[in-house]
């Protein structure tokens, strides 16, 4: 029986960013989490935070005939300037990751285990990884929560029992949004709480290494 089809990206980011609240100040990492910060909610500000150092920027910019040199994010990526966009310094702008002031990060992962730590740096291997600011991000936010894809590419899980890659933060991850779903990991267990369209519990716990806690009110995916 053919797979039911997976969640676009781009929707994916708007089941992240629908739970933002108004105020919120948010740290996106490289790859699909960027995605957040072009379906952020309109009706509330959400103040968009990178660890080279400027706070409240807007989307990334496609097209580099239009970009600022001085206004980017990691990865080297041109992003808008919003107005009331602020510039720190380097050490600025880690304090506000260190002291707990970030309400939300959103990261990428290679593994998430249901201990709710996070591999997300270091691939199978490899001899080393690049481990940026991904520790303090998801170690520091209030709440960490990882958008990625259920599955790698051949098909091997993502979301386990325990992870086998590296670490990059103990004990951090909140939620897990994939393209099958929504997790939330609760004391030491992995809560399936809304489902993709085409796709039911059983059908998800088939591509889940942990064993997945069905949520008296699982559903579908609602934006």
């Amino acid at each position: 029986m053919s797979e039911p089809e997976r969640l676009h990206p781009t929707v994916m980011a708007m089941i992240v960013t629908r739970d933002f609240r108004d105020g919120d100040v948010v740290n996106l990492g490289v790859g699909l989490p960027l995605e957040c910060a072009n379906v952020l909610p309109p009706d509330r500000e959400i103040l968009l935070h990178s660890e080279l150092g400027i706070l409240g920027f807007g989307p990334v910019i496609t097209d580099h005939t239009q970009a600022d040199p001085y206004v980017m994010m990691v990865g080297n990526l041109p992003v808008t300037a919003n107005p009331g966009m602020v510039f720190t310094s380097h050490d600025e702008s880690f304090a506000l990751i260190r002291g707990g002031h970030l309400d939300v990060t959103v990261l990428g992962g290679l593994q998430v285990d249901q201990e709710c730590n996070l591999a997300n740096t270091q691939f199978e291997g490899k001899p080393a990884g690049n481990l940026g600011g991904a520790p303090d991000l998801a170690y520091g936010a209030k709440r960490t929560i990882v958008l990625m894809h259920h599955t790698t590419n051949d098909g091997q899980f993502k979301v386990v029992e325990r992870c086998t890659l590296p670490l990059t933060a103990p004990r951090c991850v909140s939620r897990i949004v994939t393209d099958v779903g929504v997790m939330d990991i609760e004391g030491g267990a992995v809560v399936l709480k809304e489902t993709a369209p085409g796709w039911d519990p059983e059908r998800i716990q088939g591509i889940t290494g942990a064993r997945l806690v069905i949520a008296d009110d699982v559903h579908e995916v609602t934006l």
